[in-house]
C-alpha cells in the first residue's frame, strides 16, 4: 500500500472517534498534518519507507524549513477521496497553514497505529522513540529560529553594531574587515552548539569542523539554547569574540544537513 493510498483510508476511516489515540484532533487537522508529510515523500512511497531516519529528516530538516518560512492562512479541511486525487491534495495542504509540532506529532502517531493494525507491521515502535525525543526540541528549535530572527530585525543588522560604526570615523579602518592577512573575520555556516555560558556561545562549524568562542547571542535567545542543537549563522569578528550578523533556521540535535 503507497503512503498517499494508506493516507486517504486513514482520512476516511470510521475510527476518528474516542478510540482513536488522539480524539481531541479532528479530521482537518489530520488532513492538514498527514498530506503535509506526503509532501515530503516520492508519490509512489509505500509506507514501510517512513523509516527511523527519514521520519528524522522530514520533521527536523524538511517540516522546520517549511514552517519557519511560512505565512499562516486560514485553512480548510481536504474533502476525502480516492487514491487518485492524492497529489491535488498534497499540494493543497503544502499551501495551508503549516501544522504546530504538537498536532503533527500526534497525527503521525494516530497514523502509524493505525497502519501498523492494517498492514500487521510493527513500525510505530520503531520509530517512537524520534517521536517522544521531537516533541521537546522540535518546538525548541522553532523557538530559537523565530526569536533569534526577530531580535536581528530588531537590531538591524552588523552594520548597525555600535562598534562597526564608530570604527570607521574619520576613514578609520575596521575591525570587521576580513581582507586583514591571516585573520579570519566572517564566517557563514551550519553552527553546533557545544556550550553556552550566559550570552556567550561556543559552536563548531559543521564542515570545516572549527570551533568558534565567543559567538554573542542576545540573551533571550541564548536562555533558549542546549547544546547540539544546529543553528545556520553568518558571523563577523569583532574585538570581544563573534557577532551575529546574520541567521537561518535552527534545528534539533541529531539533525542531519
Amino acid at each position: 500500500m503507497t503512503l498517499a493510498e494508506a493516507i486517504t483510508r486513514f482520512l476516511d476511516h470510521a475510527g476518528l472517534n474516542d478510540s482513536n489515540v488522539h480524539p481531541h484532533l479532528g479530521t482537518a487537522i489530520h488532513d492538514q498534518a498527514l498530506l503535509f508529510l506526503a509532501g515530503y515523500f516520492p508519490v509512489d512511497a509505500i509506507v514501510s519507507e517512513m523509516t527511523p531516519t527519514n521520519l528524522r529528516d522530514f520533521l527536523s530538516r524538511w517540516y522546520v524549513e517549511r514552517a519557519c518560512a511560512s505565512n499562516p492562512n486560514d485553512s480548510e479541511s481536504i474533502e476525502g477521496g480516492d487514491a487518485a486525487s492524492s497529489a491535488s491534495r498534497i499540494s493543497k495542504a503544502l499551501n495551508d497553514q503549516v501544522p504546530e509540532p504538537p498536532e503533527l506529532l500526534d497525527s503521525l502517531e494516530s497514523f502509524l497505529k493505525w497502519a501498523d493494525q492494517e498492514g500487521g507491521a510493527d513500525q510505530f515502535a520503531t520509530v517512537s522513540p524520534i517521536l517522544i525525543e521531537l516533541r521537546r526540541t522540535l518546538p525548541r528549535a522553532l523557538e530559537i529560529t523565530n526569536a533569534l530572527a526577530r531580535a536581528l530585525r530588531e537590531r538591524g543588522g552588523a552594520f548597525n553594531f555600535p562598534e562597526f560604526l564608530t570604527s570607521f570615523e574619520g576613514g578609520g579602518s575596521s575591525q570587521y574587515d576580513i581582507d586583514v592577512p591571516g585573520n579570519v573575520g566572517a564566517i557563514d555556516g551550519y553552527f553546533r552548539i557545544i556550550r553556552i555560558e550566559g550570552a556567550s556561545v561556543e559552536a563548531r562549524e559543521m564542515i570545516s569542523e572549527e570551533t568558534v568562542w565567543p559567538i554573542a547571542f542576545p540573551s533571550k535567545v541564548a536562555a533558549l539554547l542546549e547544546a547540539e542543537y544546529i543553528i545556520n549563522l553568518e558571523l563577523v569578528r569583532d574585538r570581544e569574540g563573534w557577532q551575529i550578523a546574520g541567521c537561518g533556521f535552527a534545528y534539533p540535535p541529531g539533525t542531519e544537513i
